[in-house]
């Protein structure tokens, strides 16, 4: 029976309540979740009863199936329970579903609340959703310039003339999401110039909603913050320093000036005063060193001077933000920026009703319209909606929110609205530190308004878990180390020291298990900095090549996981590793890394698709045949395989003609020169010609049908490395074109604009790469994509690249809790509003707040051992780590609010203390056992040091060189025959090894010639899980699959079989085409039998699919074998065995077709054949348990017969 901590307990069974689970990473709130559940059926509590919200279809999948296996094992303690039959009956129709699945139910049940079609489709191809609201989006500007709306010409040309001229249209599309996922947006939209209303008998800024709600509260906590770390300085200075008189009396001067700052924003003074205030608040004369000083002194000098150099960009920065102009300015800013904001919000409903009219007349509705329509049913004023409302309130008597932190406000109201006091409560199951989806305008602040309200509530409860079932001791306290000094209450809304700490719970790991921590650093002895590129965020390639040397040393050295189900160590698998990025957009170089190392590498997503090569290549085709006048489309395309043009015959053309465009130069030197190069470039104009021609009257999909032909790019990117996928990504390209113009778009160059589009969004097209996912493989994967997800051993990379900040460098900013910031274009300048420089601040601080929670998720990944790796600059960036944190061990607000990447969060606490360095050689079993982190320290040379070659002559030199050529050709190793072998070996290749010497099959099978054994491809996933047509070997394996996950805990019943073969289907393990082949009669035999018996009564006992290791001398496995010491590495996989009270009884399925005319001969020859086989695994047993085999034998499903093997 599973024992619960005393808070999950009370998550399970406290009622009649509104109740929120605060649960940290690994604290099993998924199983708190379903043993909840399970309390209510036993309450007599229908399932039909309860609403379960999951943030996935993948997670509603995994908690049906959890619900109907915990049911089973209740139905097993109350066989003669009708009930809970009842309720396993109903758990595939429950309401166990996404908030996009249920809010479908309510619109398919109670459509006639807003007069919707019943006949509705759901529009799930998002390529063709983007297409028609590209049409809305055209449609709803060709309404406005018919009109000649002179506001809305306005707002178009405050964002054109530069280069941002598709910025109005993507801001548009932007704040379509964000107003989508609000419960009444069409008032949202007209609150969106909230902060910019200024009281007109005032007309001043400091009386306004802005200064007062937003900027006043923002500029008193950081002048607040940097008075504070001063006051700490000169406390330290004036009690410990006596020698440090003048850089006391230059603080004191500072602070001086800030609380005068400082008070006339809390007097509410007038703008003009304050900023004059500001620009007078400076940091008076210089800090000098003395020589005098002693070590102490000159490092509180050097850190003052540090925070002096922060504090003061700290205030430009605020400055610039907030004062650059004077007040009639600033107002003036904000008149025109209101008016354009109101403009927008008038724009933004039409665009957003035009959509709505395009989807209804194609009668369909998209995820948008789910939550919309289903909130307008459930609170529209009508006798109808108040019908609706009520079903669900009093059908529901518990709603179950799992993953709560992720609602945006718009589910939360849905929710809400489902909620009647008196008739049900809510249970909402969340962690606010993974809260990693503001892209999907998620609002983390919801689930802490409810964490701190139900914390002071008599009628609600809160509930922490923080007991940490994942991972070891040392990765439980590194993560509570990292964010102990970085999450507080103004910095990710909790404080982590007092409420969000970790409590290592993962007490069965064994004491001598290898789980210290590392950290894996290169540095270079170049002076110059080397952070990644704002926009790519590239994985270094030292950094690729640390975590692949890492990673061969795990496997050279043998390295231990525990593995939790069999309660034993073993040896690491490939699967045990996941490598976690920040992004995907370095996959690709990654996946080729790998495979150049020969490690197995599985990549759900290689590349962004509008990156790829061929697709470049053809994209910039398409803007030359709409405009040649392009030079750096039009010179990649020359220099594509497809024509080959050389950087010097670039430059000989361009010679020719200096000052015109190059296709101009092109064309000119076709004119004036008869050469090869002038007939080469003849041919590609000629071809351009056709293309362009070809464009005036065929369809943009037959446009790029004739590229393929005529180029032959398909025939030359298959034929390069992952050609497969290239080709899909060049026919994707094609298909979508031709649902480009399906939904009614015409001409090349609104396709070409749409994908510009498509490539600013990161739209990604392309479908996963058709390489192998096998089952034993390294996983790269986002951090995204990691949630929910654990492995034994997780590398986190990508730390020291810069964080994106596109969202505060555009015109626009939008936030749902600040609305619409703008930057105003004036006729000299453009310049930011007030709202858009505070909405700057705040989106800055949310993104850096995920930053956070986005790092806590990839680090609570781990297991058993973490390994982070990074590039670093030179080694005097560690230095600049050291010495940042507080009295409190927390990272100052200033360092958090400017860090640019994870080392800027990670360094202060990785170095808060000189480290000793290692080397990666140095790591071993031993050390690796340490409870501590391990810092291994790569230099990167800058560059080689060039070779002398000595004055030695170059005869002798040629002499010596030929003698050792000789020497090492003629050279005879000793172990010749370990050479033409592995030292790795399956039981299924070195089995007749151990087979009787009289088998006809296994003639001189104990002398094995030392061969190569074969290497077979391995396929990404059994075939029995693809294919249509089945060989017997496959339906064995599928037959092993299912005796593999048989329960002998529950009441047997010939329906087991088909329950369970429910489940494989359903968690993607079995095709189910492969179901009719399967003998379900077998299975039932056998778990029948009283063979099988002991299972159903000791069924903790028995043990299936275990893997095992074993080294066996090579003399025993090959004949002439010279090497008398070397041993050879057995891999195999058991298929069962049960420990009885004296003994071991192992066992082997086998599907082997049997010769019924002369069984007993058939049966002794299978014996002989398989003999080999289970002594090795009795063998690996022996070695492996303090009992020993007592009996082996062979289950011989095909004639339902048991034959024991001496």
């Amino acid at each position: 029976m599973t024992s619960f901590t005393k808070e999950q307990e009370k998550a399970i069974y406290d009622s009649n309540i509104d109740i929120l689970v605060s649960a940290s990473a690994g604290s099993g709130k998924t199983t708190v979740l379903v043993e909840r559940v399970i309390e209510k059926i036993l309450h007599h509590q229908s399932i039909e009863n309860l609403l379960i919200i999951t943030f996935t279809k993948a997670a509603a999948s995994e908690m049906k199936l959890r619900i109907k296996n915990a049911i089973k094992n209740k139905i097993k303690e109350q066989p003669d329970n009708l009930f809970l039959k009842q309720q396993l009956a109903k758990v595939d129709i429950a309401n166990i579903s996404t908030i996009d699945s249920f809010c479908l139910e309510v619109i398919r049940k109670f459509y006639y609340v807003i007069n919707l079609d019943p006949n509705f489709s759901i529009m799930t191809d998002d390529t063709q959703l983007s297409l028609l609201k590209e049409k809305a989006l055209l449609n709803t500007e060709k309404y406005f310039f018919e009109n000649k709306d002179q506001e809305f010409i306005d707002f178009y040309n405050n964002f054109a003339g530069d280069r941002e001229v598709e910025a109005a249209r993507s801001m548009l599309l932007e704040l379509y999401y964000v107003t989508l996922a609000q419960p009444n947006y069409e008032a949202f939209l007209k609150r969106l110039d909230f902060f910019y209303q200024i009281d007109i008998n005032k007309n001043d800024i400091i009386s306004s909603n802005l200064w007062q709600e937003k900027i006043k509260p923002l500029l008193l906590t950081n002048l607040q913050n940097i008075i504070n770390k001063i006051s700490q300085y000169i406390t330290e200075a004036e009690h410990n320093f006596s020698d440090l008189n003048k850089l006391i009396e230059q603080l004191n001067l500072f602070m001086k000036s800030l609380n005068y700052l400082l008070a006339g924003i809390e007097q509410n003074l007038n703008y003009d005063e304050i900023r004059s205030r500001f620009s007078n608040c400076n940091f008076v004369g210089r800090l000098r060193r003395s020589s005098n000083w002693d070590e102490s002194s000159t490092n509180l000098y050097q850190e003052i001077s540090e925070f002096k150099a922060k504090c003061q960009d700290q205030l430009k920065k605020l400055f610039a933000s907030f004062f650059i102009t004077d007040e009639k300015e600033q107002l003036e800013l904000l008149a025109k920026a209101q008016k354009l904001v109101k403009t927008i919000s008038k724009v933004e409903l039409t665009f957003i009703n035009e959509f709505g009219k395009l989807k209804r007349k194609n009668n369909i509705i998209d995820f948008n319209d789910m939550e919309q329509f289903a909130y307008k049913i459930l609170t529209s004023n009508s006798n109808n909606s108040d019908l609706a409302r009520s079903y669900y309130q009093n059908k529901f008597s518990e709603i179950l929110v799992d993953e709560y932190q992720d609602v945006n406000e718009l589910q939360e109201q849905i929710i809400q609205v489902i909620k009647e006091k008196g008739k049900n409560n809510l249970f909402m199951v969340g962690d606010v530190k993974q809260s990693i989806y503001g892209f999907r305008q998620a609002q983390p602040h919801l689930f802490l308004q409810k964490y701190h309200q139900f914390s002071n509530e008599v009628q609600s409860e809160r509930i922490i878990l923080s007991d940490n079932f994942r991972s070891s001791k040392n990765v439980t306290q590194i993560v509570n180390n990292i964010f102990d000094a970085l999450l507080t209450e103004n910095f990710g809304g909790i404080n982590y020291q007092k409420e969000g700490r970790l409590q290592y719970g993962a007490t069965y790991y064994p004491d001598d298990l290898g789980t210290s921590t590392e950290f894996i650093f290169s540095t270079s002895n170049d002076d110059k900095p080397s952070i990644a590129d704002e926009e790519e965020e590239v994985n270094d390639l030292d950094e690729i090549n640390l975590v692949i040397t890492r990673i061969k040393k795990l496997f050279k050295d043998d390295y231990q996981v525990y593995d939790v189900h069999s309660k034993l160590k073993r040896s690491i698998k490939f699967s045990d590793i996941a490598i976690l990025t920040r992004t995907k957009s370095e996959n690709l170089k990654l996946f080729q890394a790998f495979a150049n190392a020969k490690l197995p590498l599985f990549v759900s997503d290689i590349q962004n698709y509008f990156k790829a090569f061929e697709l470049v290549i053809i994209t910039n085709y398409l803007k030359i045949i709409d405009n040649p006048q392009q030079d750096i489309p039009l010179v990649s395309v020359m220099r594509s395989p497809l024509y080959g043009f050389t950087e010097p015959e670039f430059a000989k053309i361009r010679i020719a003609s200096r000052s015109t465009s190059f296709y101009d130069a092109i064309i000119n030197y076709i004119q004036t020169s008869d050469d090869e190069l002038s007939i080469k470039c003849n041919n590609f104009i000629n071809e351009l010609s056709h293309f362009r021609n070809f464009s005036i009257d065929h369809r943009i999909s037959e446009l790029i049908c004739d590229i393929f032909q005529n180029t032959h790019i398909i025939e030359l990117v298959s034929g390069m490395v992952n050609g497969p996928q290239r080709r899909v990504n060049l026919e994707s390209l094609y298909e979508r074109a031709q649902a480009f113009e399906t939904s009614g778009f015409k001409g090349l160059y609104q396709f070409i604009n749409f994908i510009k589009r498509m490539q600013k969004n990161k739209y990604d097209f392309s479908q996963p790469l058709s390489s192998k996912d096998a089952q034993d493989a390294i996983k790269l994967m986002t951090i995204h994509g990691s949630k929910g997800l654990e492995f034994p051993i997780v590398f986190l990379i990508g730390l020291n690249h810069k964080y994106q900040q596109a969202d505060t460098t555009n015109n626009y900013v939008i936030t749902t809790k600040s609305g619409l910031g703008l930057t105003i274009t004036t006729a000299d300048y453009r310049i930011d509003s007030l709202v858009k420089s505070y909405c700057n601040f705040e989106k800055k601080l949310q993104n850096l707040e995920e930053e956070i929670r986005i790092l806590y998720v990839g680090l609570t990944r781990a297991k058993q051992k973490l390994i982070m790796v990074s590039t670093m600059a030179n080694e005097n960036i560690i230095p600049d780590f050291q010495n940042k944190l507080d009295a409190h061990n927390q990272l100052p607000f200033i360092d958090k609010s400017n860090a640019i990447s994870p080392m800027s969060f990670l360094g202060p606490e990785l170095f808060a203390n000189q480290v000793n360095t290692l080397c990666l050689s140095d790591i071993d079993r031993e050390l690796d056992k340490e409870d501590k982190v391990h810092y291994i320290q790569v230099m990167q040379l800058k560059s080689q040091a060039s070779v002398k070659i000595s004055n030695q002559s170059r005869s002798d030199l040629s002499d010596k060189l030929l003698a050792t050529v000789k020497t090492l050709y003629n050279f005879n190793y000793p172990f010749q025959a370990a050479t033409t072998t592995t030292s790795y070996q399956a039981v299924s290749e070195i089995k007749k090894a151990f087979e009787y010497p009289n088998d006809k099959e296994s003639d001189n099978s104990k002398l094995i010639n030392s061969a190569n054994k074969y290497l077979m491809p391995i396929s990404d996933q059994p075939a029995f899980l693809k294919k249509a047509n089945f060989t017997g070997a496959e339906i064995g394996t599928a037959m092993h699959l299912l005796l593999q996950y048989y329960d002998y805990t529950i009441e047997y019943s010939p329906t087991n079989v088909d329950d369970l073969i429910e489940n494989l289907v359903l968690q993607n393990k079995l095709n189910p085409d492969i179901i009719p082949h399967l003998s379900k009669h077998d299975i039932n035999w056998f778990v029948t039998s009283n063979f099988a018996k002991a299972f159903w009564e000791k069924s903790d006992n028995l043990y299936r699919e275990i893997e095992f290791s074993s080294l066996i001398s090579a003399n025993n496995l090959f004949h002439n074998f010279n090497d008398v010491n070397d041993k050879i590495l057995v891999h195999g996989t058991i298929d069962g065995y049960f420990i009885d009270d004296d003994g071991i009884i192992l066992f082997d399925y086998k599907t082997d077709f049997v010769d019924r005319s002369n069984l007993e001969l058939a049966i002794n020859n299978l014996k002989k054949k398989y003999a080999g086989q289970l002594s090795l695994y009795a063998s690996a047993l022996n070695n492996l348990s303090d009992k020993k085999v007592k009996a082996k034998y062979l289950i011989l499903l095909s004639i339902n017969k048991i034959v024991k093997v001496d």
